[in-house]
């Protein structure tokens, strides 16, 4: 993340800004927020290093005499994206130390975010602090989304690191070749408060259907190594190949997806004996029908959820047995999809 001020940041997207005989001082207007800007930017500062931007309100966050759209569009759109400010757009975009997006940890960062959207908070719409670089779907999903519930907020990517816990785990689906549900499983010295954040956000990113494809992928890709080690050592010897994979990739993300894919196939014996090609002795009888695509809905917090999977006729029940069994969830419909 970049080293610039909120104050240099704004002086920068606004310097060029005019007044001219239409526009009654717009320029000036802007210029002179700096002060506010500057305060704002220290308020919302102080509240994300507490977890507390859910007790920001947009009305503390308003440059004096001018609309927020317009706000947005001079001094965001014009001063930043396309103006003198694009070399801290871009820093912002560059300063990261990976490359995947810090709220799924699953595609390429490819747009800048506003952590608290620029319309409804303008006097944070060129502050550093409050732009942070995220995938394409995971912009699509947030957009201007807010809460004033701490269990809904969604994590902050500069000021809150939950990677060093391993709160992430999956299992095999009972009936399938080796397809996964992925969940969170948070640790028990976390804040009830913090297990509920990530919670939320793992259902609002639909990172488990994102996770699952992504493993379903790597599976159908490494079959054949597993035949092969497995014909080779036996299923003990999978399960310890198995195993290396996972602690390879969990050295690098505690939390990543194929490292929790790798393990949570080693610890299924079915799948270590061979069920991923459909041979062994399967716990779920050979109920394996062939896979279709599943439209899934469900309640939580008195809206209704969609996610689409892709499991057998037999484990997709399975799969909303275990979506009814979380927590606050109720009416669980499933529908082949068309």
């Amino acid at each position: 993340m970049t080293q610039v001020s909120a104050r240099a940041s704004w002086d920068i997207c606004t310097g060029v800004s005019r007044d001219t005989v239409n526009n009654q001082g717009l320029g000036s207007k802007l210029r002179d927020a700096a002060p506010a800007v500057e305060e704002a930017a220290e308020t919302y500062r102080a509240a994300a290093l507490t977890s507390s931007l859910h007790a920001l309100r947009a009305q503390d966050f308003q440059i004096a005499g001018v609309p927020n759209r317009k706000v947005s569009d001079i001094v965001y759109e014009s001063g930043m994206r396309a103006g003198p400010g694009r070399v801290i757009y871009e820093e912002v975009m560059e300063g990261r130390d990976e490359d995947l997006c810090p709220m799924c940890r699953h595609s390429e960062v490819s747009e800048l975010d506003h952590v608290l959207p620029k319309k409804a908070f303008p006097a944070l719409c060129v502050a550093p602090d409050n732009l942070v670089g995220i995938c394409e779907f995971c912009n699509s999903k947030k957009s201007d989304v807010t809460s004033d519930d701490a269990r809904r907020v969604l994590l902050h990517p500069h000021f809150e690191n939950v990677s060093t816990d391993v709160w992430l785990a999956a299992e095999v689906i009972p009936g399938t070749k080796g397809a996964l549900r992925y969940f969170v499983d948070p640790p028990s010295h976390w804040d009830p408060v913090l297990a509920d954040r990530v919670r939320n956000q793992f259902e609002f990113m639909e990172m488990a259907t994102r996770y699952g494809s992504r493993a379903q992928q790597t599976l159908g890709g490494m079959r054949r190594i597993f035949d092969t080690q497995l014909k080779k050592s036996g299923a003990t010897g999978l399960m310890a190949y198995l195993k290396e994979l996972a602690a390879s990739h969990q050295a690098d993300d505690l939390n990543g997806w194929a490292g929790v894919a790798y393990d949570a196939w080693a610890e299924d014996a079915d799948f270590c004996r061979g069920s991923f090609n459909g041979t062994g002795t399967p716990a779920a009888g050979g109920r394996n029908l062939g896979l279709r695509n599943y439209k899934i809905t469900w309640v939580r917090n008195k809206c209704r959820h969609t996610s689409a999977v892709r499991y057998s006729v037999a484990a997709v029940g399975d799969y909303a047995d275990l979506k009814r069994a979380e927590e606050g969830v109720s009416d669980v419909r499933i529908v082949p999809a068309r």
